[in-house]
């Protein structure tokens, strides 16, 4: 099962990277930075979409699986490093490696307004509201023009949920 969800994640960030448009005693939470509550800090390292991951990969240290591929949209490769429980996927920007996604596969992790995996899309709906774009089993709650949040939900479970930026024109 955790292999499918991998590759679901996967999927996502090829697919998605080629369109346009928890809180358990560990420091493993949502993070407020300028007024944003956007950034994810797992163990203390802060990842935010839209951000360089070279800080990030530092103190995380070296993935259990790393993947790349061509970037459809910039010069370089999109990369994806995956580590227990969460994966960050990156697009090239000059020397730089920007956060595109961060996607949680833990029932570990949690949102600020407590939403994990196992979750259900009542507790999703109840927590983030009704104003979602739905694509297939993805619920994306946007917080501005290219930010957001989202759940994947199959047979009434958040099965991963996420935080990206659409970063292609």
């Amino acid at each position: 099962m955790k292999r499918i969800l991998t590759v679901l994640c996967l999927c996502l960030v090829f697919l998605g990277g080629c369109g346009k448009n928890a809180q358990n005693g560990t420091d493993n939470s949502q993070t407020e930075k300028g007024g944003s509550s956007f950034a994810f800090s797992i163990d203390g390292v802060e990842i935010e979409p839209g951000e360089d991951f070279a800080g990030a990969y530092a103190k995380l240290g070296e993935p259990d699986n790393y993947t790349e591929a061509a970037s459809c949209y910039y010069d370089g490769m999109d990369k994806v490093y995956t580590y227990d429980g969460f994966e960050v996927r990156t697009y090239p920007d000059g020397d730089k490696d920007i956060i595109q996604d961060l996607c949680l596969s833990s029932d570990e992790y949690s949102t600020d307004k407590g939403i994990t995996v196992g979750s259900s899309l009542e507790d999703v709906t109840s927590a983030y509201g009704e104003d979602y774009s739905l694509i297939g089993k993805m619920y994306k709650y946007y917080e501005d023009e290219t930010r957001y949040i989202y759940f994947f939900v199959m047979d009434d479970a958040v099965k991963y949920f996420g935080y990206a930026i659409d970063a292609a024109n």
